[in-house]
């Protein structure tokens, strides 16, 4: 009876740690799921913080598109009435200017010749509230004018005068000095006070050179 006693107690030990071992299997089962699914939560996470990052940077360094709007207009004309001029004598010439209503703070206006054909010896605002940077080349003449900040006045160019250009002719023939649309990267240009960028039509003056 001891004998058949130990053996039902062996059997019950090896079905204990049967169930032990299967409910440990199922224990690691779970846990190995668990672990797996909260990798691919993370990996998930990553991907999507990922890509909002990169569409955040796509959005930083994305330029503002800036829209030229055709208004207004440069003229030059020869201050006096003249269309002829002697070789090395000096001839002012005077470049007119319209806004359409627009109040201006700043101008590009690029003035083109032939090389070695005249000279431009000085160029003078003619509105006090404008400062002056011009950049000079052998074949073309830029003039950037810039308002100056104590100015408070509203500037509405209505066939105003606006530059003075004092010219030498350098060879005798047809002199033709023209405002041109661009070049290269340079614009004709005005820009107002809320910093519309406006393309003027533009005008040219031609003279006899003897």
């Amino acid at each position: 009876m001891t004998r058949d006693y130990e053996i039902k107690n062996l059997e019950l030990n090896m079905i204990s740690e049967t169930n032990n071992n299967q409910t440990n299997s199922i224990l690691r089962f779970v846990l190995l799921l668990v672990f797996i699914g909260l990798a691919f939560l993370l990996f998930f996470l990553y991907q999507s913080r990922k890509k909002t990052d990169e569409q955040v940077n796509f959005t930083t360094i994305t330029p503002p598109v800036q829209i030229v709007q055709p208004l207004g207009s440069f003229s030059l004309n020869t201050t006096a009435e003249v269309t002829s001029v002697d070789v090395d004598k000096t001839i002012d010439l005077e470049i007119m200017a319209s806004s359409e209503e627009k109040s201006i703070v700043g101008y590009d206006i690029i003035v083109k010749f032939e090389e070695g054909a005249v000279d431009i010896v000085r160029v003078s605002s003619l509105l006090p509230d404008f400062s002056l940077y011009p950049t000079k080349k052998s074949d073309h003449y830029i003039i950037t004018g810039v308002k100056k900040l104590s100015s408070r006045e509203s500037t509405i160019l209505d066939d105003t005068p606006l530059l003075r250009l004092t010219v030498m002719p350098k060879k005798s023939g047809a002199l033709n000095i023209a405002i041109i649309e661009r070049l290269g990267l340079e614009k004709t240009q005005m820009v107002d006070d809320k910093t519309n960028i406006f393309a003027p039509k533009i005008g040219e003056v031609t003279l006899e050179v003897r």
